[in-house]
Formats: C-alpha cells, structure tokens, sequence
C-alpha cells in the first residue's frame, strides 16, 4: 500500500479513556447499523493531469520466461473492463499497447538509478518518442524478472517515475519487479502501477490524482495513489489475467465499500479513531487513540494488526504500539497506545497503519513530536 488517499474528516476529537471496552460490549440489537465513523478519505485530482489514452510500450529481457505472458497482458489490459471501471472517473479511458521491445539478456543486478539509464538509453534510441507525442499517453512498462537482485534503498519493490528529456519532453515509465511468485502476482503488480500512472504520470509537479492532506491529517504518512489504497483486496481476473481492484471516490461518497470494480455483497470493515488528527506529544511521552471498530454490514469480529505508516520517522519497534484487545467489531472500542522515543527531535513525525481483518483495510494514526 503506498501514501492511501486523504483529507479525512478535520473534525478534532478529545483523548479517549485509556481502558479499552470488550469487542462484544457496544453491540446493540434490532437492525444493523454502521457505526458512526470518520470518512474515507478522498483522492484529488489537483491539476487533473492524466494519461488519457496510455500508447504502452512492454519492455523485457531476452529469457524472461514470463514475456509472452506479459506481452498478451499488455495487449489486454489497456482494452479491458478492468481498465475501463479503475480509470472513468479519473478520465482515463482505453488505450493500445504500441509495441513490444526485448532488450538483451538480463544483468546479474540492477539498482533504480541503473533502470533509469536504461529506459533512458531506450528512448533516445526509439523512433516513438519525439516533442509531440512523449507527453500524449506514451509510458514504458519494464519487467524485471526474478533472476536479478534488484536493489533498492526504498526495498525491491514495483514503482513508477518519469524520465525529463531535452526542451522539457517528460515521459513516464513504469517498472515491475517479478519476485517469481507466479504470473497473477505479476500482472496485479503491473496494472497497480499502470493505473497508478495513467492517473498521477509526473512525479514533478506531482498534478495528477494523488492523497495530499495537510501535515496535521495522519494519512500525510501515508503514499496515496487510487491503486495503493485497495492493495489487501482479493484481485479480480478477467480473460485470464488477474488485476488488483482500484480506489473510487464516487464510492466513498456514496458510503459503499471504496474499491472497484464493484463485487457483490461487498463489505468494508475499519476503525475510526479518537483523536482524529495527529496530537503533539513530547519525546518519552505516549499518546492513546480510542478505536471504534465500523463495517458496511454485521460481520463476525475481525482481527486488528499494526503496520509501520509508509512516511513514519520512526519504526514500529521504536513506537511500540500496543493495542488494548487485537479483536473489534462494529461500533466496539479498543485503545491502541503509541510511543514517542525519548532522542526523538522536534517536528518529526511518526505513526502506524491499524489494518483491519483478512484484507487488511488501513487506517493511518500517527502523532508529531512536540
């Protein structure tokens, strides 16, 4: 999951009582009833700058023993009604695969710096590129296969950026890396960054759809693009191949479970916390969040876990979260006790996603340090 989407609710709460109540406590009869709860967040579109019509081109090494695969999935997902449900209200609609490019063998290893050399050499070598169309839908999708040790100071691990070429051209690119855990893992890994970039194409200025809340809103700690926000959710396939399921403001809105395309007696379980926004907490001080458990519909309790936020200062050791029960339902409580480390300096921030059930659903909670 990166930086999962925003401007939450800027309703403040007070501190709430360091006992947490039984997951069963809180259950009221009659009628199901979702918990009164802080809203999803949303993604905004900022400058809405997207790649309307993405022109693909999969980019693969010689003896990858996945690139016919990869190759059909390209041909598909551009066309496909996974495509069409991730990316209409983000004015994103179907595009072609342009062409399939095979480099040489694949090195022994590769760092990003050396991937961007690479795509760069790429470019300047192909006819495809020139001023009037490499900012007109044109992205390079590269596969780097599971027999290369990829590293990487942020992890090993799929993401997409933008080469800037003379006279200003930017062209976006994408980078899957196979882990070797199976075809499915990979095209859901492809189409999470093909979607991711067809909505948020330039890393500078940053003006496509991305979560962007003030420093104040906990889900600042987190990376937000409309793929990264639904990435517990069991995937969808269609012609064979599977796809992840996408983050969709109309849903959010409407008070629907946020992920599409849409399956039926789909059902969103979460917490909401208390306070809502991130206090100031002093270095060697805790703070206590009081958790209401929510779900769409009555579900059996769910078990709660906690996850270091993807923009944290500090890691899940040095916080030691601990939770007053690890199971909740709706509209039961629990309390979860973050800690701030005694060296930690001013204005640094720190925080924890709370994932909720099977698939995981996040919540971001964090603190600044005073």
């Amino acid at each position: 999951m990166r930086r999962l989407t925003t401007v939450l609710s800027a309703c403040l709460y007070a501190c709430g009582d360091n006992l947490g109540i039984p997951p069963d406590a809180m259950r009221d009869a009659g009628p199901f009833e979702t918990a009164p709860h802080i809203p999803m967040p949303l993604v905004f579109p900022h400058a809405g700058t997207v790649l309307p019509s993405v022109k693909l081109v999969t980019v693969t090494f010689a003896g990858y023993a996945a690139r016919a695969d990869v190759e059909a999935f390209g041909d598909l997902v551009v066309q496909s009604s996974w495509y069409a449900a991730a990316g209409a209200e983000y004015n994103v609609t179907a595009g072609a695969q342009l062409q399939k490019i095979v480099l040489g063998p694949a090195p022994a290893s590769l760092s990003r710096d050396a991937v961007h050399d690479l795509i760069e050499n790429l470019v300047e070598v192909s006819p495809l590129v020139t001023p009037a169309v490499s900012e007109d839908g044109l992205l390079y999708l590269l596969y780097v296969p599971p027999t290369v040790a990829f590293s990487d100071p942020l992890g090993a691990r799929s993401y997409h950026g933008v080469l800037k070429l003379a006279a200003g051209v930017r062209v976006p690119f994408a980078v899957v890396i196979d882990d070797g855990g199976g075809l499915a893992a990979t095209t859901v890994a492809a189409a999470h960054q093909l979607i991711n970039t067809a909505t948020n194409p330039f890393e500078e200025p940053r003006d496509g759809y991305y979560a962007d809340p003030p420093v104040s809103d906990p889900w600042s700690l987190v990376l937000g693009e409309v793929a990264d926000l639904c990435g517990g959710e069991d995937p969808i396939v269609e012609s064979g191949f599977a796809m992840p399921r996408v983050y969709s403001n109309d849903a959010v809105v409407a008070g629907k479970s946020p992920c599409k395309p849409f399956v039926p007696d789909d059902t969103w379980n979460d917490v909401s916390p208390k306070p809502s926004q991130m206090p100031q907490v002093a270095p060697g001080d805790a703070v206590t969040f009081q958790l209401t458990g929510w779900s769409t519909q009555e579900i059996p309790d769910w078990k709660l876990s906690t996850h270091v936020a993807d923009r944290s200062d500090f890691t899940l050791s040095e916080m030691s979260p601990e939770l007053s029960s690890d199971m909740i339902n709706n509209k039961s409580q629990v309390t979860l006790t973050l800690h701030v480390p005694t060296d930690a300096p001013s204005g640094a921030t720190g925080g924890v996603f709370v994932l909720s059930g099977a698939h995981v659903h996040p919540w971001a909670i964090g603190f600044i340090v005073e």
